[in-house]
């Protein structure tokens, strides 16, 4: 008896063969040169530009696959109807003319069926290439987009950095509006960690200022050991003089709403008398980190601060610069 080969894979050969050759290719549309740039909100509106075709892309991407799968079950399945009804061959003419063009007709409309499912399955691997091709393009164009925003940003913060340093030295002049305070102004540098490496006892007579802006400052023993009373806009950022960890934030006695930060070798600062705070104990700081907040109208008037060694306060205005 003689074996029968499977005509089903020259079949679809033959089909895609065909669908190859009268294939449409799919152009992605040109990129986009981006206008000249002038500022870091500029840089923002373009990176937010190609992040949200990037996602486009991402989203439509991740859908051609199972869509590819569903073809492929279809033009199995209608593959094989087409090989039964071709291996039939002439076997409906015993049952009349209007028969055997019936199935003809049927075979027929598989055919087309089936040049129609490989050539959407070719446009789809198209198409996923083209978006492949797009996204790495995409991605291209960000890195360098995000470094020249960077650089702008930090050049931004210098020159703010600079205003603020002209603007210090001005009000380093400015009389205390209380006589036994002495008017001082914090610059508002924000977080830093640069000299957390020396240990908190090399950072003496250095130390951030602990109210960001004008303050006005006067030794205080009220609590029986030597600190300071800071007198604030009401809720002005309340800073770390350092870089430590939490060990206390809640209400203690007659120093009000309190922070403790331990600044390592048995070295704290005490934040007391604060408006309010965010922080809880366990939690990291960097230097020139927000504490809490100064008080507010009916919280009080200053902030007091201290510095402890282990359980000694020891006097804060060496260590502060002043």
């Amino acid at each position: 008896m003689r074996r029968r080969t499977s005509l089903l894979p020259v079949l679809l050969l033959a089909l895609v063969s065909g669908a190859a050759r009268g294939g449409t290719p799919v152009e992605s549309p040109p990129a986009q040169a981006p206008s000249a740039l002038s500022s870091v909100a500029d840089f923002e509106r373009l990176l937010k530009r190609i992040d949200d075709e990037q996602r486009a892309a991402e989203g439509e991407l991740a859908g051609i696959d199972p869509r590819i799968e569903t073809l492929r079950k279809r033009m199995l399945a209608r593959g094989r109807a087409y090989y039964r009804h071709v291996h039939a061959g002439l076997l409906p003419v015993g049952e009349g003319f209007d028969a055997l063009v019936d199935h003809a007709a049927r075979v027929e409309r598989v055919r087309r069926a089936l040049e129609r499912d490989i050539a959407d399955e070719k446009a789809l691997l198209e198409r996923r290439t083209e978006l492949e091709d797009r996204i790495l393009r995409l991605r291209a164009e960000r890195a360098p987009l995000e470094l020249q925003r960077e650089a702008m940003t930090r050049a931004k913060r210098a020159l703010e950095a600079e205003d603020e340093r002209r603007a210090a030295f001005a009000r380093a002049f400015e009389s205390s509006s209380r006589p036994d305070y002495v008017a001082i102004y914090g610059a508002d540098s924000g977080p830093r960690d640069a000299d957390a490496r020396l240990g908190f006892e090399a950072q003496k007579g250095r130390l951030l200022f602990p109210v960001a802006g004008r303050a006005e400052v006067r030794r205080s023993s009220k609590h029986g050991v030597s600190g300071v009373e800071l007198f604030a806009q009401p809720g002005a950022a309340v800073r770390s003089v350092a870089a430590g960890r939490v060990v206390f934030a809640d209400r203690y006695d007659s120093y009000a709403l309190t922070v403790i930060v331990d600044h390592g070798d048995r070295y704290y600062s005490v934040y007391a008398s604060l408006g309010g705070t965010e922080l809880r104990a366990g939690d990291p700081v960097a230097a020139g980190a927000r504490v809490g907040t100064a008080p507010t109208a009916g919280q009080g008037d200053t902030v007091y601060f201290e510095i402890r060694r282990g359980a000694s306060a020891l006097d804060p205005g060496p260590w502060l610069g002043l």
